[in-house]
């Protein structure tokens, strides 16, 4: 794979995890809020092994690993399915009549196929532009939501604060990716980590702070917050913005799947190269078969308990068998000078 800039790298990892973050099932307090920043200190600190490994481990792993791979892409097979999963469940109804959410799907993942089949690094270069689209979403999305927010709804509690780390963690998909991609970054890779991080954390917590302050009761009554939240926030008096919305809610989720679907495509390419034509079709078809037998609740359980292995566990082992391998060879060398 074709080396990719930082920025491309921050964009597309936090454009897979806004994803996440929007299809947030429901809100239970205030909580939530505080969970969403102790969660990305977490996980900053759970990357720091990745990070510190040896620049092309990963590629060499799997290619003398064959199981290691194959783990790698069940789990990223699972985060494209839970996607799915996601679009049915919280997609809204003028988006995916009910007669229709299976053609719809089909429709997308054809689209996340001709993205992907242009490789990662076209999916990089498109990544700046659907941020510069999310990022006018948002602004409009606040100037429609201040007006209704009342921050007297808002209050530091820590009822439920576990169980808001855990919904967090198990919306976080995208940080196996990060060792995947972190060997085609050309530099900076740490700093492109963190401002994803940092960035989703305070994109979850501003729509938390919204959903609360502006939706009151009705935002725990209704499903998916920011579903919600967008209903209530319509800055503009002659026309609703609920198309832009919808076509933000899509392209993240093209993004999403064409970032899963892209790394099983590299990672087979890396293992078994004759897959090279036909990784991305059959990864996209498994997506959907797993998310049609399985739940979106049991496809995030999945992920949360595979989570720590694939981007911790693994990576320190690692990572501790390079710092032992490397402290033998200066006493090897001391000894022979």
């Amino acid at each position: 794979m074709s080396k990719i800039h930082n920025h491309q790298l921050a964009a597309i990892l936090f454009l897979s995890g806004a994803w996440s973050v929007i299809c947030i099932p429901s809100l239970y307090g205030n909580s939530q809020m505080i969970s969403a920043a102790a969660a990305c200190l977490m996980q900053i600190l759970l990357c720091l092994p990745m990070l510190a490994l040896h620049s092309g481990t990963f590629t060499h792993q799997i290619q003398n690993h064959k199981f290691l791979g194959i783990l790698y892409i069940l789990f990223f097979l699972i985060c494209g399915a839970n996607g799915f999963c996601q679009l049915w469940e919280a997609a809204p109804p003028q988006l995916l009549p009910a007669s229709g959410k299976l053609t719809a799907s089909v429709l997308i993942a054809l689209t996340c196929f001709y993205t992907s089949s242009a490789g990662l690094r076209a999916t990089a270069r498109a990544a700046p532009i659907v941020m510069s689209l999310f990022v006018i979403s948002v602004i409009v999305l606040i100037l429609g939501a201040w007006r209704r927010a009342d921050l007297s709804r808002i209050s530091f509690e820590t009822d439920n604060f576990l169980s808001g780390i855990r919904t967090y963690f198990s919306l976080s998909g995208e940080l196996a990716a990060v060792w995947v991609l972190a060997d085609s970054v050309r530099n900076h890779k740490n700093i492109a980590v963190n401002v994803y991080l940092i960035a989703k954390a305070l994109f979850c917590i501003l729509i938390l702070f919204f959903s609360i302050s502006a939706g009151g009761r009705l935002i725990y009554l209704n499903g998916y917050p920011f579903f919600t939240l967008t209903a209530l926030s319509q800055p503009l008096q002659g026309q609703r913005a609920d198309a832009l919305y919808i076509l933000v809610f899509v392209m993240l989720h093209i993004m999403h799947t064409t970032l899963q679907t892209g790394i099983v495509e590299h990672i087979s390419e890396q293992m078994y190269p004759i897959t090279e034509k036909w990784s991305a079709p059959v990864s996209l078809i498994f997506m959907l078969i797993l998310a049609y037998f399985f739940k979106s609740a049991v496809l995030e359980n999945m992920i949360f308990w595979a989570l720590p292995v694939l981007t911790v566990i693994i990576p320190l082992i690692l990572r501790t068998r390079q710092f032992l391998r490397s402290i033998r060879k200066k006493e090897y060398s001391y000894e022979n000078s």
